[in-house]
């Protein structure tokens, strides 16, 4: 079998066990333009056809190296545009963002780059997206988080499959297999100078300490690397899957789950390790499926439970947690709670819909229409959304929205709090509220002009949808 088939199939094989993608999904690939992620790109064009999902490309510009990084951009273009697949770019001033927001200009990226790619994602209807890290990229994570210090979740490395659905397929491929695959296939790619710059810890990992290792102590680092983060992924798994169990007897009695709190006196009696994983899924109940909780917070929030009722503490992004009579409350503090009694709320809306009618928000110029179509006879329209109308039920209301708002957005019915899809479709805190939604229920069914929720999306088999779009009426 020659390299091209290796990595081919080592790629189908990975997506077929972590079930990454499915008959009919839209698949957008970051493409940087190096040799990783030119080869995930032509590998998944390959597979496109055989296993049923489209694909799409997107290239986000650092805007950190001038000309050389214009040429990446273009290049990715021209390569996509060889295969015929659909391409999005997009340039940023990553050295800037840091600086506004205190951080490095390499966490500055990551976060612009996934940014950029959900926001594509929520205007073209790609539901996955695929990022090019491969075995390498696994074991030098390894390594950097022992150096840094970790536990036993920072120990499995990258996953197959990241908490906000993002995959990786190309986990199971080595850099050696990737640079000969490229050259097999004579696919030319972009070499970022950055690589060899020292200054930043991957790097200095990558082109000097695993090296060392190599020479000096063990010439199966990676491989060892790669062995110690499956064993620990095991470990990690069985406990994760034991605390998410445990969470459900240790949380709220009320319905909803509403407010997020754990039981102190029950919390006492389960060991560290599970009572870490507690936390963090109480937090990210509280906050959404992205939110990270450092080693330090947790420190902090295991400590409130010994204080008496009132005691609070504030973390990142809003999150505050108290001791309320023998519980601790979870609660986002950083958007202002909305229900229909809230004295603060301006232009609350609700109102019950129904397809050949044209609904007018009062402040905003247009209207919100709703029009029943045969899937067989639409023609799309920028903005838009689509309903399968043989999964709706019951009263359809036009809202904005409300205290807790989710939506799912991920294949396997995970969801994510509308405040975080918000955030990543950039729309400012003060319009949030004046954003049309479509509910069923205190269900979010999708957002008017935006993304639809992963339950209720048409596919293939659908006949019969609501069309949906903001603006003025269509004839016909």
């Amino acid at each position: 079998m020659n390299i091209s088939s290796t990595v081919s199939e080592k790629v189908r094989l990975t997506i077929e066990e972590n079930e990454m993608i499915k008959k009919g999904d839209k698949v957008l690939v970051a493409l940087s333009g190096g040799a990783d992620s030119v080869c995930l790109t032509h590998v998944l064009y390959g597979l496109s056809k055989k296993m049923g999902f489209s694909l799409y490309a997107a290239h986000l510009n650092h805007g950190i190296r001038g000309e050389e990084a214009d040429k990446d951009e273009k290049f990715s273009k021209s390569f996509c545009d060889s295969l015929k697949v659909p391409f999005l770019a997009k340039t940023v001033n990553a050295v800037e963002i840091a600086k506004e927001q205190g951080i490095t200009v390499e966490e500055a990226g990551r976060q612009e780059r996934y940014a950029f790619f959900r926001e594509v994602c929520a205007l073209g209807g790609q539901n996955v997206i695929a990022t090019a890290h491969h075995r390498d990229d696994a074991a030098e994570t390894v390594l950097m988080r022992i150096i840094r210090g970790t536990g036993i979740d920072g120990l499995s490395g990258i996953k197959y499959i990241r908490e906000d659905g993002v995959i990786r397929p190309l986990l199971k491929v080595s850099r050696d297999e990737i640079e000969e695959y490229c050259k097999e296939n004579s696919l030319s790619y972009c070499i970022d100078s950055t690589n060899s710059d020292n200054d930043y810890t991957r790097n200095k990992i990558r082109n000097e300490l695993l090296p060392f290792i190599r020479e000096n102590f063990n010439p199966n680092i990676t491989e060892s690397l790669m062995n110690l983060s499956e064993s620990a992924k095991k470990d990690s798994d069985f406990l994760n899957s034991y605390a998410k169990r445990l969470y459900i007897r240790l949380g709220s009695p009320m319905p909803n789950r509403k407010p997020v709190v754990l039981h102190i006196d029950s919390l006492n009696m389960v060991e560290d390790a599970i009572m870490s994983r507690l936390i963090i899924t109480a937090a990210k109940e509280a906050m959404g499926e992205d939110f990270y909780l450092e080693r330090k917070h947790i420190k902090d929030i295991l400590s409130l439970k010994e204080k008496e009722t009132g005691a609070m503490m504030n973390f990142p992004k809003g999150l505050t947690v108290q001791v309320k009579y023998g519980w601790l409350e979870f609660k986002d503090e950083g958007e202002t709670e909305i229900n229909e009694t809230s004295r603060g709320i301006k232009n609350y809306f609700s109102t019950e819909i129904e397809p050949g009618n044209g609904y007018k928000i009062e402040g905003r110029e247009g209207a919100v229409f709703v029009k029943r179509v045969l899937l067989s006879e639409y023609k799309k329209s920028a903005g838009d959304i689509l309903l399968d109308e043989d999964k709706l039920s019951g009263k359809i209301v036009l809202r904005n929205r409300r205290d807790g708002d989710r939506m799912t957005v991920f294949a396997d019915g995970r969801e994510k709090k509308l405040k975080s899809i918000f955030i990543d479709m950039k729309i400012p805190r003060e319009k949030r509220d004046d954003i049309p939604l479509i509910c069923q229920g205190d269900e979010v069914l999708a957002i008017v002009g935006g993304r639809v929720s992963e339950k209720y999306k048409t596919n293939k088999n659908s006949k019969r949808a609501w069309v949906i779009y903001y603006g003025n009426d269509r004839q016909g």
